[in-house]
């Protein structure tokens, strides 16, 4: 029973220091696909930590989610597009007072999954689900509010490439998003 309580009074400080680097944060993106088709809003939620002065981590997961009906003289077309991407970067602080303000860039790894089921009067149901592991950036710069932050950051997902046993498919950019977030 002492060994657990020793180490957890051994853990404790650099937990506690740990959660003074660790700032959650809150986003709202304008987004949109690799070929625009589908754009509107979308969400981030995340954390950063910063073990170093320029230098940490960023996770984050960011939903986009599209629906659209279209119903005019006998003619439609009814589509869901859902897009859940979960990244995690390595951010590098640029500013001369990173801890506030200043330009940040980060690069690292995604992972996508993403579901789209078409349907109109011209085509059958289409349906594409697909699970991808992808490069993911950031580029923006953040404005100190008090305390806290809020950022002007441009994310992007890609490029993404499939061979088939016809064709070759390439996107650049598999999602790109534009917008801001509230870091505490």
């Amino acid at each position: 029973m002492r060994l657990p309580v020793l180490t957890a009074l051994l853990l404790l400080p650099g937990a506690a220091a740990a959660q003074h680097k660790l700032r959650p944060y809150l986003g709202l993106h304008a987004s949109g696909n690799a070929d625009m088709t589908y754009v509107g809003p979308s969400g981030q939620l995340g954390a950063d930590y910063y073990p170093l002065r320029r230098l940490g981590l960023s996770a984050y997961a960011h939903y986009f989610r599209r629906r659209f009906d279209r119903n005019f003289n006998n003619e439609f077309e009814e589509d869901k597009f859902d897009c859940l991407t979960g990244a995690v970067l390595l951010e590098l602080r640029l500013g001369r007072q990173p801890e506030r303000r200043g330009f940040f860039a980060g690069a690292g790894v995604a992972l996508q999954y993403l579901k789209d089921d078409y349907h109109s009067y011209w085509a059958r149901i289409y349906t594409l689900r697909k699970r991808d592991v992808l490069p993911a950036f950031r580029l923006g710069y953040a404005f100190p509010l008090g305390r806290h932050q809020l950022t002007a950051e441009l994310n992007a997902t890609g490029p993404y490439s499939e061979t088939r046993p016809t064709s070759h498919y390439t996107e650049s950019i598999t999602q790109l998003s534009l917008g801001t977030r509230l870091v505490w």
